[in-house]
This record gives structure tokens, sequence and C-alpha cells, in this order.
């Protein structure tokens, strides 16, 4: 009797806890504060340019993103892959 009592606590935390996640999680999606950090999450991110091609000895292509780089710069200014150690 009691395994039963325990087996039907645990059904019933389940469900009030899972409840309880889809209203805060619906309030957290439908805040103003979600979508203010959504749309400044889209400008930074945007829609990546194409990749150039390295056509010089100066220049070489991020391993990370494809995008041309120098190659004395230690980090890819479009996806911020460290490309080389620090000296």
């Amino acid at each position: 009797m009691i395994v039963v009592l325990i087996i039907f606590g645990l059904i019933v935390a389940f469900f009030a806890y899972w409840i309880l996640h889809e209203v805060i999680q619906s309030a957290i999606d439908n805040s103003t504060m979600a979508r203010n950090i959504q749309e400044i999450r889209d400008h930074l991110v945007g829609k990546p340019s194409e990749p150039q091609i390295a056509s010089d000895e100066d220049h070489e292509n991020c391993p990370g993103c494809g995008h041309l780089v120098h190659k004395s710069d230690k980090v890819c200014a479009i996806c911020g892959l460290a490309l080389r150690d620090g000296d």
C-alpha cells in the first residue's frame, strides 16, 4: 500500500512540475524582454555574407567560417575563432 502511495505521489509531483514548467515557459516566451533579446540576437547574428577566397600570400581563409583574414590576425573578426596562439 505504501508503494502505491509513493508511486501516486511521484506521478502527481511530475504532473505538477510539468504544468508549472509549461506556464513559466509560456510567460517567458511571450514576455517583452524575450522579444527584445530575440531581436538583439537576430541583429547581432544576422545573415552571414558569402565567404571570400584568399588570392594572395598575405591572406587566408578562416577555418571556422571561411571568411578572408590576414595571416597576422590572431582572431577571426567574423566568428571569433582563435587563429594563432599568442607569440
